[in-house]
């Protein structure tokens, strides 16, 4: 997925103020199907963004030869259905920054070759030359077991955890567990490999929220609903729910978010709205609490995430929605070629809410809308020294996605340990996240960030920073040691043809420190209307080409008119 011709692409200047000059468009470059997507009447299809600027509008997929649909109507998944609706809200912000390059082709025969091939069209109306084909086949017709066959009961009341375990243990090599129409309870279940979960339309699979329903691992934290270790050739897809029942929702339909509040002794602590607002989240914080002499902070860390997968090679998510987890929504541990395609996530506003923690390589994240109490996608490579042996973490591809209140909408860190590397974020929307590009670490972290691109990406109302590379960043929850290392630092990053309208604080923000400098990082072609003014302190060698910055007539005169002076910037 990531090689030195793709690198040098990235890298490579792309001028905004030739976006209306036009350009022959070229053939495009790295159409692939992602592995595990293709199942027998259909595959995915994904490929680069054009190395050169803004010469392809948008793309033409062939099959055999044959025109069999057009990106000029997306693919009609969750991330690009409010994608699209966004552009049209916000045509100027918008411009012609996004572009959409999945497709799913439909209506296969099983056990069947294709050969696929992909052209770019310009802005004169021209095709460019086929991509490289890129070959398929269809899978056989699986066999299939259903849930209820053993005797699993979707009444929303029925404790299902020994039913779905049978089944899962029944599935064949190949074949398909089927959750029909309904609401099971469930407690933890281990998945095994070579199966795909499918949840029909009208499924949940919902998690018990007793605290006895799960298992405590050797971190001191609890399982979660799906679990998984050592695995390959997982597939979980289909149209309906899963559900980590962590929290109660407001009147506004979010989940009700625990506030640091403070309590009789003056010190601040979410225990009064855990045991409030949670469900899952206040039964596990509370047993940890009175049954293992734990304080609040130590019982709080002990929530369990809702989908706990490790060590595992060539995973699947697609088309299902994910929701309100105790503590994270996916955690995936040491995975290699994993794919999250047209998934709909509602973690918000959970407290740690992150719709997807992620250790390991070859990671492709496409197409989903993703409504985060924390942060959206995240990367984690360990802490200190222990940790500062093992591979990199990243050589990810993450585009066309919606991201929505997250604290991050690509967060690299703030375990950086081993390192953080070839992140791709491209064609994405950010709106109302506290940061779009945020890369965080601290003063004794060790490893850091690097040679990462965000490009071509939107945002808009944001609460914090566009973009933030910190040293600085401290959890209050956090409990556990670890050997100290060096400070991580971030460096060899590029962000590239982005608009920004309204950030709350500085725009771009660099914090490091004495010894720990950030460097080589690049802007170029950046607008941002109605953004802090930047902060720099502790880096080097910032490179910042035509980055312009505006402020919106309309918001001046606004400020005029109730007595509050605009600033130029």
């Amino acid at each position: 997925m990531w090689n030195q011709k793709k690198i040098a692409a990235l890298t490579g200047a792309i001028c905004l103020s030739l976006s209306a000059s036009v350009f022959a468009a070229q053939a495009p470059t790295g159409l692939q199907s992602p592995t595990l997507s293709t199942d027998q009447d259909s595959t995915w299809l994904c490929w680069d963004r054009p190395a050169k600027g803004d010469d392809a509008v948008y793309y033409n997929i062939y099959q055999n030869g044959t025109k069999i649909g057009t990106t000029q109507t997306p693919a009609q998944t969750v991330g690009t259905k409010a994608m699209q609706e966004f552009q049209q809200k916000n045509p100027e912000l918008c411009g012609d920054l996004l572009i959409y390059h999945s497709y799913e082709a439909s209506g296969l025969a099983p056990s069947t070759d294709y050969t696929f091939t992909v052209r770019a069209v310009g802005k004169d109306g021209k095709e460019s030359a086929d991509s490289k084909p890129v070959k398929v086949r269809t899978t056989a017709v699986p066999k299939t077991v259903r849930l209820t066959d053993f005797g699993a009961v979707g009444d929303g009341k029925t404790m299902n955890t020994a039913a779905l375990q049978r089944a899962i243990d029944a599935t064949p090599k190949g074949g398909v567990l089927e959750v029909p129409a309904g609401t099971f309870v469930s407690g933890a279940v281990q998945l095994k490999s070579d199966m795909t979960l499918q949840l029909d339309e009208g499924a949940t699979l919902l998690g018990t929220e007793e605290v006895g329903g799960y298992e405590m691992q050797p971190n001191g934290r609890y399982n979660g609903l799906l679990n998984g270790s050592n695995l390959r050739n997982l597939r979980i897809v289909g149209q309906g729910t899963i559900d980590g029942n962590g929290w109660q929702k407001d009147a506004k339909g979010y989940y009700r978010k625990a506030a640091n509040l403070k309590r009789e002794d003056g010190k601040k602590s979410r225990e009064p709205d855990v045991r409030n607002y949670g469900i899952l989240a206040k039964n596990q914080t509370v047993w940890l609490m009175d049954n293992e002499d734990r304080n609040f902070k130590e019982g709080y860390n002990g929530r369990g995430s809702t989908v706990m997968l490790s060590h595992i090679d060539n995973l699947y998510i697609e088309g299902v929605r994910m929701q309100n987890p105790s503590m994270h929504m996916v955690v995936i541990n040491f995975g290699n070629d994993v794919t999250v395609n047209n998934v709909a996530f509602h973690t918000y506003d959970a407290n740690n809410g992150d719709v997807i923690d992620y250790t390991g390589s070859k990671y492709k994240v496409m197409n989903c809308y993703m409504d985060s109490g924390d942060d959206a996608v995240n990367f984690n490579a360990g802490m200190g020294a222990d940790a500062a042996g093992r591979p990199p973490v990243g050589n990810a591809w993450i585009f066309n996605n919606y991201v929505r209140h997250a604290h991050g909408g690509i967060t690299l860190g703030s375990h950086t340990a081993s390192w953080i590397e070839k992140v791709l974020g491209e064609d994405n929307v950010f709106e109302l996240t506290e940061v779009g590009f945020r890369c965080k670490t601290s003063d004794n972290m060790g490893g850091g960030g690097r040679n990462s691109v965000f490009r071509h990406n939107v945002l808009k109302d944001i609460k914090n920073n566009a973009f933030l590379f910190t040293t600085n960043y401290k959890d209050e929850n956090a409990v556990g040691k670890y050997a100290g290392a060096n400070a991580g630092v971030f460096k060899d990053m590029l962000i590239e043809d982005c608009n920004v309208l309204n950030t709350k604080k500085a725009a771009f923000e660099i914090e490091g420190m004495p010894g720990g400098e950030h460097h080589d990082i690049t802007l170029r072609n950046v607008r941002i209307i109605n953004g802090g003014a930047q902060k720099l302190q502790h880096a080097q060698n910032i490179r910042q080409e035509n980055v312009v910055y505006e402020q919106d007539e309309s918001k001046a005169a606004k400020a005029k008119s109730s007595g509050k002076k605009a600033v130029k910037k």
